[in-house]
């Protein structure tokens, strides 16, 4: 007697182990300490992204945000990691253990160093990032302020302010009288406040 029995089996591959064979996973902060994009993790597989999140879907969703690399394109990144420990090791294993040199002082005495905290340093990232989206959108206000303006007051205003010139240079580059570069230049300054304000 002979029975046939089709068996239905889905394997779970979704290891730690597994994952690490196919991937290699790098924390991008901890490579690039002033790194400060969205994007936290750098993961080099031959595996496209499908494969990996039909195989590895559970210790993949870890690492999201990331970015995937062939193994061809992660390649020079690992070897500059592995020149940098190999440079950071030969160091170490040459450099005079008891010189006083204060630069090299951290690198046998750890225990002198100060405690950085993780969360203070990434807090002092954010306020730059935000100093900086600040400033950037500051840019963009004064160029559309710039923008709403007469081109002559524009111009005049660009001349004065940005390159440092004054009402007589301008009225010679430009031949015309003094007198009405001098008053356009007030009126440009007046408007662009107005304008400004409003916006």
């Amino acid at each position: 007697m002979n029975i046939n029995i089709n068996v239905n089996i889905n394997v779970n591959f979704d290891s730690v182990e597994e994952f690490k064979k196919f991937c290699k996973v790098l924390y991008l902060e901890r490579e690039y300490p002033n790194h400060l994009g969205n994007v936290d993790w750098l993961i080099i597989s031959d595996l496209s992204e499908e494969q990996l999140q039909k195989r590895f879907s559970e210790t993949l969703s870890k690492y999201i945000p990331y970015i995937l690399l062939s193994n061809e394109q992660g390649e020079p990144i690992l070897e500059s990691i592995r020149n940098n420990h190999k440079h950071e090791m030969r160091s170490k294993r040459t450099t005079e253990p008891f010189n006083y040199d204060d630069e090299l002082l951290p690198l046998f005495h750890s225990e002198l160093l100060s405690f950085v905290d993780p969360l203070e340093e990434k807090e002092k990232l954010i306020e730059r990032a935000r100093e900086e989206h600040a400033l950037d959108e500051l840019i963009i206000k004064v160029q559309k302020t710039l923008s709403l303006m007469k081109p002559i007051q524009r111009d005049r205003l660009i001349k004065n302010v940005v390159r440092g010139l004054s009402s007589r240079k301008i009225a010679k580059e430009e031949g015309v009288n003094y007198s009405t570069v001098d008053k356009s230049i007030k009126a440009a300054k007046k408007n662009f406040r107005s304008i400004y304000e409003q916006l």
